[in-house]
Order: C-alpha cells, then structure tokens, then sequence
C-alpha cells in the first residue's frame, strides 16, 4: 500500500502543518524547524516504527547460524540483521498459533535453541517515506510535531495537545494495522501462566 508522502521533507511539512508553522523547503540550517528536523528526524522515525508491528516495515527472513557457537546456555547464535530495529515474538515456521521460539538478543547477535535456518520476523529501519502506510503517516506527522512542538513554537500547551492527538493517532494505526491477516499471538507471560 502506497503511502502519502515521498521524502522526509514531505513528512517534516505535515508535522509542520499541526503545529500551524511554514513549512520547510530541506533539512539544513535555514531555520530552527529545519534544524530540529536535521538533528532528529532519523531517530524519531526509528523510534517511531519500533513502537508497532508496523505491516510494511515487518520482514520475514530464514537466518543461517554463525561458525561460532555461544559459549553457555544457547546452541545456536545468528546475526541481527543492521536494518532491525525490533524483535517481536517468534514462532516455529513464522505460524501465527506455532510455538513461541524462546531467543535471547546479546550485542548483534540473536542466541536461541532454534536448528537453522532461524525463521525470523522483525521490524526493519524503512527509510524510503514512500513506504510508509497511510495511517502510519497520519500518526507519526502527530509524534513528530508533538516531539517538535516546544523548540519551535516554545508553548508547552501546544506540544501537551499534541501528544495527546499522537497517541490517539498511533492507537487508530496500530489498531487498523494489526486487523490486517491472521494475528501473532501475544507471548504468554510467567507471572500470567503461573497463577
């Protein structure tokens, strides 16, 4: 699904556009908007998609195990890919309603049980605006104009009715996201299955 945005620009303008300001013409130094944006656009974005199993940031890879074996508790080691920036519950053959694969992430490496090939979902960094969905769009124009709101306009009232709208914003994209095939199950946690 096509997004509605097409550059990073695109995505600044419409957090721009909440907070009822000009819009930007590039990430440089011509203003503080522009400024802020050049500073911390990347990190917000990746923070942004780490949130949620976003659809189309989500990834599905078989990984090969490394030469070298953990030195305790592990069998197995596979490298993080660089473009993850989170680990969702895994399951045997990626099945929605499989057996949760238990995996411990240590420095870049994913230790686990799991006999290669790992068959690995995860979050990836998407740095092409183009791909992002519609209502992620929508949710992190918000998170970004709230996260903005203060060193731009300097009203703290702007930037509290801001994350407000942001977290509703992200609440209706998870929600509509998530609705989207079959879901993950949520791992069962010990304090809940030992009652």
């Amino acid at each position: 699904m096509a997004g509605t945005v097409n550059t990073s620009v695109d995505m600044a303008n419409l957090a721009l556009a909440h907070l009822k300001e000009s819009p930007i013409r590039d990430f440089d130094f011509s203003s503080v908007a522009s400024r802020w944006f050049k500073n911390h656009y990347a990190a917000h974005r990746d923070a942004y998609l780490a949130m949620h199993d976003w659809d189309f940031a989500t990834v599905l890879k078989n990984l090969g195990a490394d030469t070298t074996t953990p030195p305790f508790r592990w069998s197995y080691q596979f490298g993080k890919p660089t473009d993850c920036l989170r680990i969702p519950v895994q399951t045997v053959d990626g099945d929605p309603d499989g057996q949760v694969i238990k995996f411990e992430v240590v420095g870049q490496k994913i230790l686990s049980n799991c006999e290669p090939p790992f068959p690995f979902r995860y979050i990836r960094r998407v740095t092409v605006e183009a791909e992002f969905s519609p209502l992620f769009v929508s949710g992190f124009a918000f998170y970004l104009a709230a996260n903005c709101a203060h060193v731009i306009t300097g009203k703290n009232s702007r930037a509290e009715a801001l994350r407000q709208a942001a977290e509703d914003a992200f609440h209706t994209a998870g929600v509509a996201d998530a609705q989207q095939g079959t879901p993950v199950p949520m791992a069962d946690l010990d304090i809940i299955t030992d009652r």
